[in-house]
């Protein structure tokens, strides 16, 4: 008996439908169902084939810079530092909040996720967006990055950022030929916000910002490593979760940071506006 691939099964329909001559209609009706269920298959298999794959954006952190001890008025000592934590992925990341009325402090999240036909749809996460906490007037998802100062020598944490909020948008251009789209994080009222980082774009914190710190108050001289990480949480989906954190070694003394050595980080050379 010659065997009908595949193609042929989709390419020549009546072939299978009409029985021969000598065949009874009970082993008609069963070639005609057994037909219909390959030709069902082989059009799931291609539909399959052809569903629009997901563009996922992929957060990196860029160098650490901008090293600066501080000696506050009350005898503190914080060490400033800058961070761009950036979107290297196929899409972008998109964060929508949501809260049921105005009486709540904390809105719930879903991410918005893209894909090559243009479409879209929402995946729940665990990030809590908050209004206010380090004197802007806006709202923050909770510890999208986090920043560790440990020993050299032994690994052992002696400090970890004060910034726990963040507003996320596209604030240094990092490739992106394209103008910023996602410029704000909302308003005091609102009951939905979004934020995001459009792929090619970073968000930049400078040292001098409210919170962005480490304090290492009665921390003695010595050879530290001060680690930044993007969503150490894994709360969004990306492209690659292995690659989000960088680090600088740098050693203190007489009241200075000097950098010693650098980690990995988005680009070999420093890039952004």
């Amino acid at each position: 008996m010659r065997r009908i691939g595949a193609r042929s099964l989709l390419s020549a329909p009546a072939l299978l439908l009409l029985p021969r001559p000598t065949e009874g209609g009970g082993f008609a009706r069963r070639l005609i169902v057994l037909a219909l269920a390959v030709a069902l298959a082989l059009t799931a298999l291609a539909s399959s084939a052809r569903a629009a794959s997901d563009l996922l954006p992929d957060l990196r952190m860029s160098r650490l810079t901008d090293l600066k001890i501080e000696k506050t008025s009350d005898g503190r000592k914080l060490l400033r530092f800058s961070s761009v934590i950036v979107n290297v992925g196929d899409g972008p990341l998109e964060v929508h909040g949501q809260r049921p009325d105005a009486g709540a402090s904390t809105m719930t999240t879903v991410q918005r996720i893209f894909d090559e036909e243009g479409e879209h749809h929402d995946v729940s996460t665990e990030a809590v967006m908050y209004f206010g906490g380090d004197g802007h007037n806006h709202w923050h998802v909770r510890d999208l990055e986090t920043f560790d100062l440990k020993r050299l020598s032994k690994g052992s944490k002696v400090g970890t950022g004060a910034k726990h909020g963040f507003c996320f948008l596209d604030n240094h251009r990092y490739g992106s030929e394209q103008d910023p789209y996602y410029t704000g994080c909302g308003q005091s009222t609102d009951l939905g916000v979004m934020m995001g980082l459009s792929v090619g774009w970073g968000d930049l914190y400078r040292y001098n910002l409210p919170d962005q710190y480490i304090d290492i108050t009665g921390l003695g001289r010595g050879r530290y490593r001060l680690e930044g990480t993007a969503d150490v949480d894994d709360w969004f989906r990306e492209s690659e979760e292995s690659n989000n954190f960088t680090w600088v070694d740098i050693r203190i003394k007489n009241g200075r940071a000097k950098v010693v050595g650098y980690g990995p980080t988005t680009y070999s050379g420093s890039q952004g506006s």
